[in-house]
């Protein structure tokens, strides 16, 4: 059933809209912005109903703050004839609508269907693409490790926190984020963050822990941080290393308050997870510690090349949909990708496939698409005598990379130009 918020300071109002909606949805009554904004904070909500003119708070201040806690929040703003004027300044505030006081019952019946029906459909045709669009990294893999990092999260228990390790490019935030999904805090907001050494602490706490009002000379309305905005859902911190000392205590009490705020401590009520490139329990033992209640360690993409054709031909399908496409890739090609060290990782193999099928202007992937400098690789780890299946198609590309120059394909390749003859 679906839940609706109706805010007035007037009961007949409250009472009108209890009569109207009260058996079809699930109907929560507040008579204040401020007793609004904490049921909002409490409970997920499907529509709110908010009057515009309220002692305390009003309805364009807390429709802001509805937005930050709940940016996909439906809004209709419920205003008098002679407020029309604030009414379309908050649909310009991403307000869905209005409706004017006295308000017809036919009316609202039908904008609540079909807002509601409206937000059904897109809610199915967001997780019918997140299915879709899910980055595919996490999930595909033979290798002993791989299945191992599966059973480990199969295996995590409600609100342990865990730290990420690997290299730069493996697939530590799209873990993090399948670990999201599959746990019990997957209708709750999932965020992540990228520490890095240049943000300065005071960047890092407004971004984490928000900001209260009048702190930032660009925007003086108060903040929520991801710690908020995340409540009940999951917050992905990357990047431990870089994380200050002092803002790492605060994290460890479970509690903080916003930047510049004097108002007490809010609690921490999201799922920690952290990621790491560095051996953290060397660096921080602290920190470490903190988050590796479950530690997963992703292997580089090197170590596990035998994934290197799942991987490919999973990211080949995931971009074939989303550019409207049917691309395929030759085998040559393929064995050209797998025989690659990927010092980027999962990362830089994504990122290439969607470029190639982008780029791909027939049905096929050819070994002549590929970057230069990935086929002069490959052909190092295939040896001197170029000893491949695919060093005929190989030779040929390299040869019409170089301008059909032949003393500077064979240099690129590492034979002699008499040798090359014989290959041509």
């Amino acid at each position: 059933m679906y839940s609706i918020l109706v805010v007035d300071d007037e009961l007949s109002i409250r009472e009108s809209f209890s009569l109207i909606l009260g058996g079809k949805y699930k109907l929560l009554l507040a008579a204040s912005g401020e007793a609004a904004l904490k049921t909002i904070a409490d409970q997920k909500l499907d529509l709110v109903y908010l009057d515009i003119r309220m002692p305390g708070l009003n309805g364009l201040e807390t429709l802001k703050r509805m937005k930050e806690i709940d940016p996909d929040l439906e809004i209709i703003m419920v205003t008098a004839v002679n407020d029309v004027q604030k009414a379309s300044q908050a649909v310009k505030l991403e307000a869905r609508d209005y409706i004017v006081k006295p308000f017809d019952v036919d009316h609202v019946l039908k904008l609540t269907e079909q807002i509601l029906r409206k937000k059904s459909i897109l809610t199915e045709e967001s997780k019918a693409q997140k299915k879709a669009e899910k980055s595919i990294s996490e999930l595909i893999g033979q290798d002993e490790k791989v299945i191992e990092i599966k059973k480990t999260i199969d295996k995590i228990k409600k609100g342990q926190r865990i730290l990420i390790s690997g290299e730069v490019g493996t697939e530590k935030e799209p873990l993090a984020r399948m670990i999201h999904e599959k746990s019990e805090r997957s209708d709750f907001p999932f965020r992540a963050f990228c520490l890095s050494q240049e943000m300065s602490p005071f960047e890092i706490k407004a971004v984490l822990f928000g900001r209260g009002k009048g702190t930032s000379t660009v925007d003086l309305e108060a903040k929520n941080g991801l710690f908020e905005q995340a409540k009940n859902g999951t917050v992905f911190i990357n990047n431990l290393e870089s994380l200050p000392e002092e803002i790492f205590r605060t994290i460890s009490t479970l509690k903080f308050s916003r930047t510049g705020s004097i108002s007490p401590g809010i609690l921490i009520e999201t799922h920690l997870i952290g990621g790491t490139t560095t051996n953290l329990a060397a660096k921080n033992k602290e920190l470490f510690d903190f988050f590796s209640a479950v530690l997963i360690e992703i292997p580089p993409l090197r170590e596990r090349s035998s994934d290197i054709p799942l991987l490919v031909n999973g990211f080949i399908e995931k971009y074939s949909t989303r550019y409207a496409k049917e691309i395929k890739i030759t085998p040559p090609t393929l064995e050209a990708l797998t025989s690659y060290s990927w010092p980027g990782n999962t990362q830089e193999l994504e990122s290439l496939v969607e470029r190639l099928v982008l780029a791909c202007a027939d049905k096929q992937i050819l070994l002549e698409d590929l970057p230069i400098d990935i086929l002069l690789k490959t052909s190092e780890g295939a040896g001197s005598n170029l000893m491949s299946t695919f060093e005929k198609e190989y030779i040929q590309t390299v040869f019409t990379k170089c301008g059909k120059n032949k003393e500077k394909a064979a240099a690129f390749l590492g034979i002699n130009s008499v040798l090359l003859e014989t290959k041509l």
